[in-house]
């Protein structure tokens, strides 16, 4: 199995979530973000390679039509998203609303 790049693979998948659990079983090593690798890290379940080796963050965008209002139901779901992904954001991007 090919799994990007060229590179061989036991198993692909395009699910955080499960690429997450075939790591804890010990099917190889993950390329996991913080959100999903702290806790297993912190309980020893999962060990960082690499210390020192840090990617830039990526951008995390939300897309609605500009042109309408933005409903209760969108408000609280952004403000839980920002919310929620501040902890990641690099301190460059972090900034009250």
């Amino acid at each position: 199995m090919s799994c990007g790049a060229g590179r061989k693979a036991f198993a692909c998948v395009d699910d955080g979530n499960a690429y997450l659990e075939a790591g804890l079983v010990g099917l190889g090593v993950l390329w996991l973000p913080q959100y999903l690798a702290r806790a297993h890290v912190e309980r020893g379940e999962l060990q960082r390679l690499f210390e020192g080796w840090h990617l830039d963050p990526m951008p995390l965008y939300l897309a609605f039509p500009p042109n309408r209002h933005v409903s209760a139901k969108l408000r609280v779901f952004i403000d839980w998203i920002v919310e929620l992904m501040a902890p990641f954001a690099p301190a460059s991007h972090r900034h009250g609303r």
